[in-house]
């Protein structure tokens, strides 16, 4: 029994050591990668030459540059001029082909998971985007949450630019993403919207404004200027102010706007101006007589910041009447979008076919074949609920002659 035992213990301690000495020979790192070998990638632009070649813009994060107290720039033509980006690009057969080449021109690895901000060229996003969105989502490095752009110019130009009050371009539009300033468009949503029942898309559009006398060209920020209207994976149409409001509104993204209203109608000059603190959209879907129906009910309040006119804001009928105007300019907005998405582009840019679907799934079923030519057909009744809440501090208009010894 005791030769049993100690034959067992050994076995135990030989196994042991066996273990230990595997455990040696492994190495934990042995594919580490240190941060000074990488190239942060902030900003990624997609064009198309003529040619039809991918041209693959990205915007590298220079740590050296950002850690010190450069301000004078790089001295490289494409290096921004606080120093603290770069851009650098090359041409491919397809993206992939083209992300080959990049890393070719570069000394460290491109690491993209740093990039917060996607830009398409307006030319590009016109001859299809479904190749990008496909490489964006597959390649495992890529954020699935990056902001996307379609830029009015290349996408090139938006990534060059050097914003005053930011870091880099990409952190502008990163934080304009956050404020919602149009809509608030990723990778995974643009692909959802793309696949979903409506096949559609909208997506923010960004302009870069002119230089001041003197000043460089790159040192500006771009903005949002309209919507890009995307249908299957292609860029249709283009909205500006005031369509691009009620799209948004319908949207349910319209926030960090005022309103203006005019009750004299003689006298365009004068106006209210509101600033809604909240706005709400709905959609009710309904089923009558084997016909789709729809309703819409917008729901807003607001404030008045600015009153141009000789209207007193103190008596309640006076009240009512900027409110009604204030109602009624948010359901012509809503009307034309409406106008624009089923009869123009009949396109079901705002949902349509989830609602139903999701409330009536059998007659969806049953009629989803017919789809495309029902929805321009379907009725829309619109009902707008606006409110003002404060009238300012003043109920007065201010500077009238006369009016403060009343």
């Amino acid at each position: 029994m005791i030769s049993r035992g100690l034959h067992k213990l050994r076995r135990k301690i030989a196994l042991l050591l066996l273990a230990a000495c595997s455990a040696m020979l492994l190495q934990g790192c042995w594919d580490r990668m240190e941060i000074n070998d990488l190239a942060m990638v902030l900003a990624t632009g997609i064009d198309r030459t003529k040619s039809g070649k991918v041209h693959l813009s990205i915007q590298i994060f220079i740590p050296r540059q950002s850690g010190s107290s450069a301000t004078g720039g790089t001295g490289g033509s494409e290096g921004s001029p606080s120093g603290v980006t770069m851009v650098r690009t090359a041409e491919g057969n397809n993206i992939a082909d083209a992300m080959t080449r990049l890393q070719r021109k570069i000394s460290r690895h491109v690491f993209w998971g740093h990039c917060e901000t996607i830009v398409i060229g307006e030319k590009t996003a016109r001859l299809g985007i479904r190749e990008y969105i496909d490489f964006l989502l597959r390649f495992s490095q890529f954020r699935e949450h990056a902001y996307v752009y379609i830029s009015e110019t290349k996408a090139q130009d938006i990534l060059a630019l050097l914003p005053p009050l930011e870091r880099s371009s990409a952190e502008a539009l990163r934080e304009m993403g956050n404020m919602k300033l149009g809509t608030k468009v990723t990778v995974l949503d643009l692909a959802q919207s793309l696949e979903g029942l409506g096949k559609s898309a909208i997506v923010s559009r960004l302009k870069i404004p002119r230089p001041e006398s003197g000043q460089s060209k790159l040192a500006t920020m771009p903005y949002i200027f309209g919507l890009a209207m995307i249908r299957n994976d292609r860029e249709i149409h283009v909205v500006t102010e005031p369509m691009s409001l009620g799209v948004l509104t319908l949207l349910n993204e319209l926030e960090n706007i005022v309103l203006t209203v005019n009750p004299d109608v003689a006298n365009k000059q004068a106006a209210v101006t509101i600033k809604p603190q909240f706005i709400r959209t709905e959609f009710i879907p309904g089923f009558a007589d084997g016909n789709w129906t729809m309703q819409l009910n917008i729901k807003t309040k607001g404030d008045v910041i600015l009153n141009t006119t000789d209207l007193s804001l103190l008596p309640p009928s006076n009240v009512e009447k900027i409110q009604a105007l204030f109602q009624e300019q948010f359901k012509q907005r809503a009307e034309a979008a409406l106008q624009l998405a089923q009869q123009k582009l009949k396109t079901d840019f705002f949902g349509y076919a989830i609602a139903y679907r999701k409330h009536f799934p059998h007659k969806w079923k049953a009629k989803k074949a017919q789809w495309e030519s029902d929805f321009p057909k379907i009725k829309t009744t619109i009902h707008v609920e606006a409110r003002i809440l404060r009238t300012g501090k003043s109920t007065d208009p201010q500077g009238i002659p006369g009016q403060s010894n009343e």
